[in-house]
């Protein structure tokens, strides 16, 4: 029963294995159905391993939806890549541990933020914030016109995603898209977005 066992088990690895290899090709030539394969063959493995080392559903779904944004930027380096789970695991470790640092950085800071512009506001003369007002005036016309450039659907999703914190599966109840749909929609939206401005900058100024 136990031989059987191993034997299945094996099986299974295999198939898994032969998965993996066709559409992580299909990802390094640009496909975008390889993208969605190896996000769903390792989606899994890679919440369970998040969470066990984070504790933290959400920041680990945000360092996994960073991966893939990755992967596929970075997708005319993947055809070389031999072992492409331990390759995945590098670079998600990587992500993750930025995206820690980046949600410990944002709570911390959210506590000091309200004292500190206080305290600047108290600081600095009239003139200076007239003129730091004017700046980020001029700053908030750039990103218009970036915005601009998106289709109301993109500027919809961007919106639920980013400024009211709605996940993958909740937009897709909300529009009617499926998750493969919304994560290709905002991945484009945030390209044209950032040759304007860093994704931290369009949250602040929008927020």
């Amino acid at each position: 029963m136990a031989k059987a066992h191993q034997t299945a088990e094996k099986e299974r690895m295999s198939i898994k294995t032969e998965r993996i290899k066709k559409n992580w090709q299909l990802l390094a030539e640009g496909d975008e159905q390889g993208l969605y394969a190896c996000f769903d063959i390792f989606y899994d493995d890679l919440y369970r391993f998040g969470v066990c080392m984070y504790k933290n559903p959400e920041l680990v779904k945000e360092g996994i939806n960073s991966l893939f944004i990755e992967l596929w930027r970075i997708q005319d380096k993947l055809s070389s890549v031999q072992n492409m789970q331990q390759y995945v695991l590098t670079i998600y470790k990587r992500i993750l541990y930025k995206t820690y640092q980046q949600y410990s950085r944002e709570t911390f800071t959210n506590t000091i933020e309200e004292a500190e512009i206080e305290a600047a506001i108290t600081e600095q003369p009239y003139e200076n914030i007239l003129i730091a007002s004017q700046q980020d005036e001029i700053t908030k016309k750039r990103l218009q016109k970036a915005l601009n450039q998106l289709t109301p659907r993109q500027i919809e999703i961007v919106q639920m995603r980013y400024f009211d914190q709605i996940s993958f599966c909740e937009i897709s109840e909300k529009t009617g898209l499926t998750e493969r749909t919304i994560y290709n929609t905002l991945h484009n939206a945030i390209k044209v977005l950032r040759d304007v401005f860093s994704l931290a900058l369009i949250i602040r100024l929008l927020s």
